[in-house]
């Protein structure tokens, strides 16, 4: 999230953008705290809603509780225990969850055959400056407030 460092890698391999961005929650889903609790505080002070997850198996039940509350998924493809790639190919075989757009976020550019297999609506390579995820972010989801809808 350093302004400092090159603009990140995004993919040019994104199905197709939403007509309209929906409402709901951003499920976060990253291990390492300090960037969690980092991005998640970015994405409030921008409007949106942020649940966050250290872990697949945390994630896993935050989309089973409230499926329908769920506007996008950012996740951490190297995850502890079950991987991102893991999660990723749960959620896809859930008819409920399948639908909910995920955006990879990786420390290095997937592989074309990952990218095909995961079906991600965008990935965004690490590291990635503060406006690269709101970017991406803005295009799934509506902010909750209008002064960061105006933004």
């Amino acid at each position: 999230m350093d302004s400092e460092t090159a603009p990140a890698s995004e993919s040019d391999r994104q199905q197709d953008e939403p007509a309209h961005p929906r409402s709901g929650v951003v499920l976060l889903v990253e291990d390492y705290e300090d960037v969690r609790v980092g991005l998640s505080e970015l994405l409030q002070l921008n409007g949106y809603r942020v649940a966050d997850a250290p872990d697949a198996e945390q994630a896993m039940e935050c989309l089973q509780s409230k499926p329908a509350s769920y506007a996008l998924v950012l996740l951490d493809l190297l995850l502890p225990g079950i991987s991102g790639a893991t999660f990723r190919n749960w959620q896809l075989s859930k008819p409920g969850l399948a639908s909910i757009p995920t955006v990879l976020v990786t420390a290095f550019e997937p592989k074309a055959e990952t990218v095909a297999s995961l079906r991600p609506a965008s990935w965004l390579e690490k590291p990635f400056r503060a406006d690269d995820i709101l970017r991406i972010v803005r295009r799934y989801v509506t902010p909750e407030t209008a002064a960061a809808a105006e933004a």
